[in-house]
């Protein structure tokens, strides 16, 4: 075996971070954009940021060369929210510098396989595993190796199932509820490999009373701040669609909507669209204000717990659930798509006490990255 020297193994890790630097760069530009232009419509009498608050925005986060995309979240959270707030954090600042400068990147693509979060967080509750696979090979729960015919026989005997992507399966992309053997048999034609198949999660009555297709999941955001770990944002995802995946959009205004929470664990009276777009009553006729998270103070302590424990992993957006018996169920944690846009739509800055922490962290990272 031929193995990378360690100067190689340096000017190939500068290069695989230069590539992804330029990629968020230009991706945080047209997602910004798309974001403006989804929202205005939604909104009389839009107004535009002005000069002195574009040089405070400049100046807080330390902003290099400010484009036009650096100001599109402060203007549409002025719209949404009514006020002018410079903490709110930019697009790019977040995707750019403060994503991948937060956690260590040479663990985070293994870290967000979830075929194996059980392993790095074995106290957690999550879904029960029916079977894996993982680069091609089927696991059991167990971890130990099956043939595929056993692997077909476990999954018949354990119907419904539901199967999802252990890798890259953000937006509930290709997440299916398995019911009958014809649906067991695309999964082997459909999906290649690495995916889990675990067992239907059924909810708790407050969560299915709001979307009883989707499993609704809790948006929790936690950072570790001086080796602590921090609540920045709470707020759950509900569909307004037959999706089952919770976090899944059809179009603009259509889809996932997003309602925070507050510390006690009650829902917020408005939530949001991923165009901005405000609603007060789901489709179904129920207003969601005031409804109480069961467990919720039990969540927010598993949550920070396992974070403490991971603190090479800066910033982590939890999805979690509560079951039947009023029990939190994580379904997965997020190490690089953590929501920021929706989590400020509907809590206000992701980073609140601690923004100065974070922009005084933002322009070291920008330093740092002129010097590549």
């Amino acid at each position: 075996m031929n193995y990378i020297k360690p100067s190689f193994t340096n000017i190939y890790l500068r290069f695989d971070a230069f590539i992804h630097d330029s990629f968020r760069r230009n991706w945080s530009k047209h997602y910004s954009f798309n974001q403006l232009k989804d929202a205005k419509p939604n909104y009389k009498n839009w107004k535009k940021l002005t000069r002195n608050e574009k040089k405070e925005i400049v100046s807080y986060w330390g902003i290099k060369d400010p484009k036009k995309s650096d100001f599109v979240t402060h203007e549409i959270m002025l719209n949404v929210h009514g006020k002018f707030d410079v903490r709110y954090c930019p697009e790019k600042i977040f995707r750019v510098y403060l994503d991948p400068g937060l956690s260590d990147r040479k663990i985070v693509s293994a870290w967000d396989d979830k075929n194996y979060f059980e392993l790095h967080q074995p106290n957690l509750p999550f879904p029960k595993t029916i079977l894996r696979n993982v680069n091609g090979y089927f696991l059991d729960s167990n971890y130990s190796h099956v043939q595929i015919d056993d692997a077909k026989n476990i999954i018949l005997n354990n119907l419904p199932v539901i199967v999802k992507p252990s890798i890259d399966s953000g937006e509930g992309k290709n997440l299916k509820l398995i019911s009958n053997k014809d649906e067991v048999d695309d999964i082997f034609n459909n999906y290649k490999k690495d995916y889990i198949i675990q067992e239907l999660i059924l909810q708790c009555d407050e969560f299915k009373k709001l979307s009883p297709k989707s499993v609704n999941a809790m948006r929790i955001v936690t950072a570790i701040v001086n080796g602590k770990a921090v609540l920045l944002s709470s707020a759950l995802l509900c569909n307004t669609t037959d999706s089952i995946a919770c976090n899944k959009n059809v179009s603009a205004g259509v889809g996932v909507v997003i309602i925070g929470i507050d510390e006690n664990g009650k829902l917020d009276d408005v939530g949001y669209f991923e165009n901005a777009k405000q609603i007060q009553t789901l489709p179904n006729g129920v207003k969601f204000g005031g409804i109480k998270v069961p467990s919720y103070k039990k969540v927010i302590e598993l949550a920070l717990k396992a974070h403490e424990s991971m603190p090479m992993l800066g910033i982590i957006g939890w999805d979690i659930t509560i079951d039947k018996d009023d029990n939190p169920i994580f379904i997965e944690w997020n190490l690089r798509g953590i929501g920021m846009y929706h989590s400020q739509l509907a809590t206000g800055p992701l980073f609140g006490e601690y923004s100065q922490q974070f922009a005084d962290i933002s322009k070291k990272l920008i330093k740092n990255w002129k010097k590549k």
